[in-house]
């Protein structure tokens, strides 16, 4: 496979990605356990929560803290990477970041449509997926911009087939390149931003909860209190958003 010749360039600005949570105040368990055993599984919680217990409650906060900076970058751990544009889930972890909020939301709508097709809408439910959005700044010297190749648009974008996207994602990584700039495929005009090392990531912040639900009619909805990532759209617009 041909692939152009890599420049790698500074980057530094500001991304954004969101990321599966639990926002609602659910229990961990409910969905998998029986509420008169959550009793009995609490103790076993505690102890593998990764909080220390022994500390006074005014502590956990810093504690919860670096819970959650280790699960913004958990991707990068082997036992959670996952196939997708950029990766084969069998190599390396890929961070899927955007340029923009709304860019960084369609993207994840794709993914929860994704899923709901192959789990929820053959029985004819919603799904959701309660999500939080996070910010973070970028520094590296080794981004590699693929945005103005004409001559990939049609590979980069492709609405199913990532076969060549996995091969550029291979090569950068072993290449010892950290983050690719590319079209989005969700939305015209807009950038995605892989990473492909968690070394370029600084000062990861969560801004703010929003929650996806995919209904059986093929409409996927996004709840927030930011009005700008609000929206009600059909999965044909993320299928061919290029399509005139």
């Amino acid at each position: 496979m041909e692939f152009p010749p890599f420049h790698p360039q500074k980057y530094l600005g500001k991304i954004f990605r969101n990321i599966f949570t639990n926002a609602s105040g659910q229990h961990i368990l409910h969905d998998i356990c029986d509420e008169k055993d959550l009793s009995v599984l609490e103790p076993l919680i505690q102890l593998t929560s990764g909080i220390d217990h022994q500390q006074p409650p005014s502590h956990r906060p810093f504690q919860y803290a670096k819970i959650e900076d280790e699960q913004i970058l958990a991707v990068f751990k082997k036992e959670n990477w996952n196939t997708g544009r950029f990766g084969d889930g069998k190599s390396y972890g890929v961070w899927y970041g955007a340029e923009e909020e709304e860019t960084s939301v369609l993207e994840a709508c794709w993914v929860c449509y994704r899923l709901a097709k192959d789990n929820m809408s053959p029985h004819n439910e919603v799904y959701a997926s309660e999500r939080a959005m996070y910010s973070a700044q970028i520094q590296t010297e080794f981004a590699i911009d693929v945005t103005n190749e004409k001559n990939l648009f049609s590979k980069l974008i492709h609405p199913v087939d990532y076969g060549y996207c996995q091969m550029l994602g291979q090569k950068i990584f072993e290449s010892h390149y950290q983050m690719l700039k590319t079209p989005s495929a969700r939305k015209k005009k807009r950038t995605c931003t892989p990473i492909f090392s968690p070394d370029p990531i600084k000062n990861t912040q969560r801004i703010y909860y929003l929650k996806i639900n995919v209904y059986p009619d093929g409409q996927i909805g996004v709840d927030s209190s930011q009005e700008k990532v609000r929206t009600l759209i059909k999965v044909a617009d993320l299928q061919a958003p290029y399509e005139e």
